[in-house]
């Protein structure tokens, strides 16, 4: 299947609304999302949850993860006053270097009683000491790639071989058929059109599975965890099945009109891996019923009503009830 044209990547499009900003609508409020879309309010960025994204590309784009990452060779600073002193020594624009070793030594530390001959002499030193790790850091700074240490490479060995031995995971993540078509970080631009209104939207949906064959999709969600044991308390919080339903109606658009296929042809089924990302890594596998889909696409119609209508009013301090009636809210008990 062919990818859409995009022009401005996921994470810097501020024109079209997200499961994440249906979110933060719901429980943060209009005035929160009207900034988040000003760029006033910082949203979800690509760096969000680090370690989730270096553990997604690591299992979803392999091929792609060494172009983005990069394994760290040598020691890292030991303390907070080393890492700020090798930053600020790279941050520098001064040209002596006496007195650019200084600065950083004493922005990092206390100096406190103690000469600049001193203080000089002590950073000199743990300059050469740290002449690797600033070497890597003046590189950093022109480079899009990440570090990552050797723990974190073995944490990634360990989270693959596990999802290996997890026979639902495995099958869900590596062993699909050939005949089957997969998409990992397949970016959706799309409108959810009702009738006179629209909301345009986009998806950055993890991994889906076409069997045109059988005319079956699976829909897959990669999550991260500190708790993967119960991983049903993450689901509730943050509304996972809220987010399966608005990518189905996301692959809904894209199949009828960029696919022109009929997307009621085809059975879909809706899955989470859920990944321990500390300690054993334990890996877990929950699937979702129509019915629990099904149940979220009056929440996501409601919340988009709504942030479509702040969208064309630019009314973001009140919800739209203040704004269309004598400004008193009617209660509505805590889920």
């Amino acid at each position: 299947m062919k990818k859409m044209e995009i022009k401005t990547p996921y994470y810097e499009d501020l024109t079209r609304i997200s499961n994440s900003n249906i979110g933060l609508f719901i429980k943060k409020g209009p005035r929160y999302l009207g900034d988040t879309l000003k760029g006033i309010q910082e949203g979800l960025k690509a760096s969000y949850l680090d370690k989730g994204s270096m553990i997604h590309m690591y299992i979803l784009q392999k091929d792609e993860f060494w172009d983005n990452y990069e394994i760290l060779t040598f020691e890292t600073p030991s303390s907070k006053q080393q890492l700020q002193f090798a930053e600020s020594y790279v941050d520098s624009v001064e040209l002596d270097e006496d007195k650019r070793v200084l600065s950083a030594y004493q922005t990092s530390y206390s100096t406190k009683g103690k000469s600049d001959d001193k203080s000089l002499s002590e950073g000199l030193e743990l300059r050469n000491k740290l002449d690797d790790y600033i070497k890597y850091l003046q590189i950093e700074r022109t480079s899009n790639k990440k570090v990552i240490s050797f723990s974190d490479l073995n944490q990634l060995k360990t989270i693959e071989t596990n999802i290996r031995a997890h026979k639902k995971a495995n099958e869900l993540l590596y062993e699909q058929p050939s005949t089957c078509e997969v998409y990992s970080e397949f970016h959706i631009n799309w409108d959810f059109v009702r009738p006179n209104w629209s909301v345009a939207c986009k998806s950055l949906i993890d991994r889906f599975v076409v069997d045109h064959t059988n005319k079956k999709i699976t829909l897959i969600d990669l999550k991260t965890t500190v708790d993967v044991h119960n991983f049903e308390k993450s689901i509730e919080e943050y509304d996972y099945v809220r987010q399966l339903a608005f990518y189905s109606l996301a692959l809904e658009s894209y199949f009828e009109v960029e696919l022109d296929l009929v997307f009621s042809d085809y059975t879909i089924e809706y899955y989470i891996v859920a990944v321990q990302n500390n300690g054993t890594n334990n890996v877990r596998v929950l699937k979702f019923s129509h019915e629990d889909i099904d149940k979220k696409y009056q929440i996501i119609h409601d919340a988009l009503r709504e942030i479509e209508w702040h969208i064309t009013t630019d009314q973001w301090d009140h919800s739209k009830i203040y704004y269309t009636g004598d400004g008193s809210e009617t209660y509505k008990p805590a889920c």
